[in-house]
């Protein structure tokens, strides 16, 4: 133990860049934990839908959205998303599901929503996991 502090002693610098090295290592994970928390895969979201009666929030534009999107969800664009409190006010008491074509996107939104007091979660992969793992989409 004498030798630790001898060792510290002397290389202060080296201590202080472990110290600093260890603090961010630990932010960064839980950053990814808490991310991680809010990403669901394709089952677990469908098991938000059914049981939670989650409402799906489809950030994907309005042609992709046409082609294929799960069965009741509400399209809305990127941009409204920071505008979108009044719109989404009744279902404060709801989860929300957000998704998009890969997953990336909707991850900016569901921070936006939470932000806004809404309960929201990223469907992981997005629309290409949904159909990946052989689940319907609606087409208009």
């Amino acid at each position: 133990m004498e030798n630790i502090s001898v060792f510290i002693a002397k290389h202060m610098g080296l201590f202080y860049a472990l110290a600093s090295l260890l603090i961010a290592l630990t932010v960064v994970e839980v950053l990814r934990a808490k991310r991680g928390r809010l990403r669901l895969r394709p089952t677990d979201a469908v098991l938000l839908i059914n049981k939670k009666n989650a409402v799906v929030i489809d950030i994907r534009n309005t042609d992709a959205f046409a082609k294929g999107h799960i069965i009741d969800s509400l399209s809305l664009q990127t941009g409204d998303i920071s505008q979108a409190g009044k719109r989404l006010d009744k279902y404060k008491s709801k989860p929300l599901l957000v998704v998009c074509s890969n997953g990336i996107d909707s991850q900016k939104a569901a921070a936006t929503l939470a932000t806004q007091g809404f309960n929201a979660f990223v469907l992981a992969g997005g629309i290409r996991a949904w159909t990946g793992a052989d689940l319907p989409l609606v087409k208009e």
